[in-house]
């Protein structure tokens, strides 16, 4: 019976092996269709990219590490093991007394001009003449610690994590301009995640293009341009980004069953109705409730908080979602879904990170509507985008 026992154990633990295995394998096939790098990941930054002066003031933090994001810092030259040339020592000064030379070298101070002294004030004592406070040398600040270029390594830092959503508005990647970019800061000191909406039609200078909206960039350079785009429009680099088309963003919210939006105001698009309250959609009503803006008072701001509660809806629907269950979600929107996410940089970034489910506060771009040459832009002005840097970094 003991023998009979341990064998069935044995089988029993060959065949959870096989199927961790299995399920290992699988994963990483899975992870490698969706996986895309974006054109300089890794490298260090593009020129052109973090270096507006708009930011070059502001103040850094130094109670976290400071990030490059997708990012690597340019490789330092080792130090130089020559000797530096030696300056040639000046001559001594004659003695004052008896015309022979000093064998004592001047310091270097002892070669400045003397300062002349204040001319004399009519009707003021020298003794009360105010005395000027002795300069005080600079008190050095430290620079923070640049955070680990390894992503799981930064993880385990307190630098925040900044994550990019781009949806575009076609049925299929690689089309069309995004519909939807939504930046997602995770801050564990803090334990919050920050979303913030850059509405689609902010007015930007595209590098070779001039000024055009910020989701022209896509249809220019699909989502490596658009993520330099965002990056240039605040000042920081993105970690990660996850790229959706339009058919996959309708398929993901049926795959979990459909979301609970709350309308405040009563509306229809493309066949869908909605009244104010609380409803249940799916991923054709999705759609409509995310990119309706005509008829929204807010506009685009509206339009925005939309969309950052379907998503939010979205990502507490994934949340409750086991690994298998979320493998067999991801293998059904693979042919919608691109990103530079790892499947092991995933489960990571959820064991860390699990607050971002329960801790979020909502940010908006603020600006202007203006019709310019026939085109309406939304105008940000570098004091908002300097505030938004601020908020983020």
């Amino acid at each position: 019976m003991v023998r009979l026992m341990a064998a069935a154990a044995l089988v029993t633990c060959a065949g959870l092996g096989l199927w961790a295995y299995t399920v290992h394998r699988s994963t990483q096939a899975l992870g490698v269709e969706v996986y895309y790098e974006l054109e300089g990941d890794g490298l260090p930054v593009p020129q052109g990219v973090l270096d507006d002066p708009v930011f070059s003031d502001l103040p850094v933090p130094t109670d976290r590490p400071r990030s490059l994001g997708r990012y690597r810092p340019p490789a330092v030259a080792p130090p130089s093991t020559a000797q530096p040339p030696v300056a040639p020592t000046p001559p001594a000064p004659r003695s004052q007394g008896s015309g022979a030379e000093s064998q004592e070298a001047l310091s270097p101070a002892a070669v400045q001009p003397p300062v002349a002294a204040p001319p004399p004030v009519p009707g003021l004592s020298p003794r009360a003449l105010p005395q000027q406070p002795a300069a005080s040398a600079p008190v050095p600040t430290a620079a923070p610690a640049l955070a680990p270029t390894d992503f799981t390594s930064r993880l385990r830092t307190s630098a925040r994590i900044h994550l990019l959503l781009i949806a575009n508005d076609q049925e299929t990647l690689g089309s069309g301009r995004a519909d939807v970019l939504l930046v997602l800061t995770l801050d564990p000191r803090a334990r919050l995640l920050t979303l913030l909406s850059i509405p689609r039609d902010t007015r930007i200078t595209l590098p070779g293009r001039g000024q055009v909206k910020i989701n022209a960039a896509y249809a220019v350079g699909g989502a490596t341009a658009q993520t330099q785009a965002v990056e240039r429009f605040l000042g920081i680099p993105m970690d990660k980004y996850v790229e959706i088309s339009l058919g996959g963003f309708r398929e993901a919210i049926d795959l979990v069953g459909g979301v609970d939006v709350n309308p405040k105001f009563g509306f229809q698009l493309d066949g869908s109705v909605f009244r104010p309250g609380k409803v249940h959609i799916g991923g054709e009503q999705a759609l409509a409730y995310a990119r309706m803006r005509k008829s929204d008072p807010l506009g685009d701001l509206g339009r925005n908080t939309r969309q950052q509660e379907v998503v939010r809806q979205l990502m507490a629907a994934l949340g409750q979602r086991s690994t298998a269950d979320l493998q067999s979600l991801l293998s059904q929107l693979a042919a919608h879904l691109r990103t530079n996410f790892s499947p092991s940089e995933v489960v990571r970034l959820r064991a860390v990170h699990a607050y971002l489910l329960e801790r979020q506060r909502t940010a908006h771009v603020q600006g202007v509507n203006r019709k310019i040459n026939g085109i309406w832009f939304y105008l940000v002005s570098d004091a908002e985008r300097r505030r938004l840097h601020l908020l983020l970094q």
